[in-house]
């Protein structure tokens, strides 16, 4: 790793809470492998170089593997206080906000616009999945492929921390699974089990009394993840709609 990159942000407040989100994950020192924080301006943050590449699908098991052994880490060392309808502020005075925070107006307004191909929860349905999470507390980092680069050696290295807010486990699970299939085509319902099991395995490695995320679980938040991404299909990004890519 050599070299820098700069990322930039519409507003201050932006840059403070990807800094404070950043911030948070480093002081953990657990199994994320951060690029080095090199300095921070009103509008941009300041990152070590890595030299790497998006996670493809054939990454899929050691990234999950590796996503579960950060929230087993995360939930043991910080996150076994929290609670998923509330704000929680961590040892270092970051504030995590609810899984509840932004999500209900979100899925309400993106299945109201009728926009989302195929859904397969109503409003109040996917509402209810929301306001009805209560279990053991992970957290939410926008897990999809561009957010990780897979360094020549194998290492994924997480980037891009603009949003961070509490979650169930297996949720930015959900979100890794869809949007690699919507980059790159259908997953075989065979790799995703291999996936779940990887992570479950990972998890439990850390917090061995906690219960392992179902797939029935799993592929409700896909189903919530598909309401909120659908609108960034049209910009390139996801060529495979999940209502095409979803699992048989």
């Amino acid at each position: 790793m050599s070299g820098h990159f700069v990322k930039r942000y519409a507003s201050a407040p932006a840059r403070n809470r990807a800094e404070a989100n950043y911030r948070w994950l480093a002081r953990l020192q657990g199994p994320a492998h951060l690029p080095e924080l090199r300095y921070s301006g009103e509008r941009q943050l300041c990152f070590q170089h890595v030299e790497g590449r998006h996670a493809v699908p054939d990454d899929l098991t050691m990234l999950v593997a590796h996503l579960g052994d950060i929230h087993g880490s995360v939930h043991q060392a910080e996150l076994r206080k929290a609670e998923l309808p509330r704000a929680y502020r961590a040892a270092g005075g970051q504030v995590l906000p609810s899984f509840l925070a932004g999500r209900l107006a979100a899925v309400e307004r993106e299945l109201a616009t009728g926009h989302v191909p195929n859904p397969r929860l109503t409003i109040s349905q996917a509402c209810r999945l929301i306001t009805s999470a209560d279990g053991p507390a992970a957290f939410y980092k926008d897990a999809n492929p561009r957010n990780f680069l897979i360094t020549p050696d194998g290492t994924p290295v997480t980037i891009d921390f603009d949003d961070l807010t509490l979650a169930p486990f297996g949720y930015d699970l959900a979100k890794l699974i869809v949007t690699l299939a919507m980059t790159h085509g259908p997953i075989h319902g065979a790799a995703i089990t291999e996936a779940l099991n990887a992570y479950n395995s990972a998890v439990a490695d850390h917090c061995p009394t906690l219960p392992p995320v179902t797939w029935e679980e799993l592929m409700s938040w896909a189903e919530i993840h598909h309401i909120l991404t659908a609108r960034y299909a049209g910009d390139g990004r996801y060529p495979f709609p999940w209502d095409q890519a979803r699992p048989s």
